[in-house]
């Protein structure tokens, strides 16, 4: 009995042992594989790094707050390391209170090609110089020596442009635009990695008119009437006046300056007109780390290329409700019905066999409605054929009257100048023959004064001879 009792406490144990580690194996099974499951989409993560030439407005106008933009824009691009309490970095214009354009370091930056500048959103200042004086001429040195400028923000960014660059670009109308911003083809192939659409967020987001923006401008995302990002190339040539400074010319007009010998060199300006306040992740993101890869001379575009999102197939009918429904009806927002599908429909229906649970009386009814159908339909087209030829025939008769009716004009026209022409010719000769006969006349006149002459000359040579013979 003793026996019996451990035997069945032995079993017992071995299987309370089996259930609890199958307990603990499937716990873990299943965390492993929901792990799998999760990081099947997930795009694998490359540490970034901003490009070697590119520099980050950092003086009095840019928010440095813990949660300002210029802050966001600064993690965004991973600069800067905490020095004295601050960030510093050696790639940042204008920290510790230096005056960015006034700076030497700015000078031989403008001097030189190939670099960007990005300008957080001016929240706390706006630099103001003298257009026409030397930093003003700086600014657009820098631009034209082959350089990039990205401006961010709002209206500011905008005024910046409109004053330093001499141009008259316009916001959107109320300052506001909805949007969303849908991306243009053929932007750099170094922003394809930013969002296709791009929305408004409140009002965090300013566009300008399209009708405004200068000419070489390349609009990369926006609205039939605005856009929040585009791209102005700004180009400058040789004065013609010696001693002068570079002036702006149209990009269009460059090859015209260098036959004229006047160098010509031109650069970028890009406005995205975000305010990037926002404290988290957002689409504007990509845009900018887009544009500042333009002039980097180590980018490269991703080793198995940019993702190409797919197409969304949006039936017309729901599923629930397909077998109910008719195939035809299915359509697809980026597919066009196949010409299969048009043929299908002009083809004539057949009567169908009786379904089950149906009459057969109905079943005849509806071949007979369907041969009714079919009749109608065959009418109807004989119909329009008949009209098509009434029309047709109507107008070759109109066409046929007209010709006959200009063809009598014609005619009619034809002998009224020939009648013309014979009262003409008519009256010339009658003129001629009074010319001629007049002319007759005067020689008849001519000849009665000779005979008269010769007359009186004999008389008088008569009445000599008679004289002297007496």
């Amino acid at each position: 009995m003793l026996l019996g009792v451990i035997g069945a406490v032995a079993l017992l144990a071995v299987a309370m042992v089996a259930v609890l580690s199958a307990q603990g194996a499937s716990p873990a099974g299943a965390a492993a594989s929901t792990e799998l499951l999760l990081k099947v989409d997930l795009e694998p993560h490359e540490p970034y790094s901003p490009p070697p030439n590119m520099y980050l407005w950092w003086g009095p106008s840019t928010n440095h707050r813990f949660v300002g933009s210029g802050e966001h824009i600064r993690h965004l691009l991973h600069l800067g390391q905490i020095e004295g309490g601050e960030w510093r970095d050696p790639m940042f214009l204008g920290n510790n209170g230096v005056a960015t354009f006034r700076s030497q370091r700015f000078r031989r930056i403008s001097e030189t090609c190939c670099s960007t500048i990005v300008i957080p959103p001016m929240e706390w200042d706006f630099p103001v110089y003298n257009i026409h004086k030397i930093i003003g001429q700086r600014i657009r040195n820098f631009v034209a020596n082959g350089n990039m400028l990205v401006l961010t923000g709002g209206i500011l960014a905008v005024e910046f442009i409109n004053s330093y660059f001499f141009y008259n670009i316009e916001l959107a109308d109320g300052n506001y635009s909805p949007g969303p911003y849908r991306r243009l083809k053929d932007v750099p192939e170094c922003l394809l990695a930013a969002p296709q659409v791009l929305p408004q967020k409140g009002i965090a987001v300013t566009a300008v008119k399209k009708d405004s923006l200068p000419s070489g401008t390349e609009v990369l995302w926006g609205t039939p009437r605005s856009t929040p990002v585009f791209m102005i190339k700004f180009c400058e040539a040789q004065s013609p006046n010696e001693g002068m400074p570079p002036i702006k010319v149209l990009p269009r007009d460059c090859p015209a300056a260098e036959k004229d010998g006047r160098p010509c060199s031109c650069g970028y300006i890009m406005y995205i007109g975000y305010n990037y306040q926002e404290q988290y992740p957002t689409r504007w993101d990509k845009v900018l780390r887009g544009a500042v890869e333009i002039m980097s001379p180590v980018y490269a575009a991703p080793a198995g290329g940019y993702k190409i999102p797919k197409k969304k197939v949006i039936p017309g009918i729901p599923p629930c409700l397909e077998k109910y429904g008719d195939h035809k009806t299915k359509w697809t927002r980026d597919k066009a019905q196949e010409p299969s599908a048009l043929k299908e429909q002009d083809k004539a229906v057949r009567p169908r066999r009786a379904s089950r649970g149906r009459s057969a009386k109905l079943a005849k009814a509806d071949q007979k409605l369907e041969l009714q159908q079919q009749e109608i339909n065959a009418l109807e087209k004989q119909v329009e054929a008949l009209s098509e030829h009434k029309e047709r025939s109507v107008v070759k008769k109109a066409r046929q009257q007209s010709l006959s009716q200009l063809r009598a004009r014609a005619a009619h026209l034809l002998h009224e100048v020939k009648e013309r022409e014979a009262v003409k010719h008519h009256a010339s000769s009658q003129k001629m023959l009074l010319h001629s006969v007049s002319a007759l006349t005067e020689d008849m006149t001519h000849m009665n004064a000779k005979v008269d002459k010769l007359a009186k000359a004999v008389e008088k040579k008569n009445d000599v001879n008679a004289f002297g013979a007496e």
